[in-house]
């Protein structure tokens, strides 16, 4: 029988946690402001490493991390909702399926 119970409770709280720390961003529907395109989900966003944003005249330069040039977003592009303070970007890729994108870029509220 605590075998039972083990397995329901692990299959439990997979299905609660499997969705990963970004789902909050699939779960609020945030849509970038400018391109009305939704934010995407737990596997497309991530939240970005102290010092890897960088505020510069017009907006952002974001440093997303190992295999991507540094992204320039510009302020109207921001969303200030990062229930964190931490900065979180969700990335896609071009029609050539090679290109990333910035789908959507939250920001700490303070930041805007």
């Amino acid at each position: 029988m605590r075998g039972w119970l083990a397995v329901a409770l692990t299959l439990i709280c997979t299905a609660v946690f499997g969705h990963g720390s970004e789902q909050w961003i699939n779960d609020a529907k945030l849509v970038d402001p400018v391109s009305k395109a939704f934010c995407c989900g737990p596997t497309d966003c991530s939240v970005l490493a102290p010092g890897s944003v960088e505020r510069v005249q017009g907006g952002y330069k974001v440093n997303a991390g190992a295999g991507y040039d540094p992204f320039f977003v510009t302020w109207d592009r921001a969303l200030p909702f990062s229930p964190d303070g931490h900065y979180h970007i969700c990335i896609s890729y071009e029609a050539d399926g090679e290109t990333p994108k910035v789908q959507c870029f939250i920001v700490p509220p303070s930041a805007v």
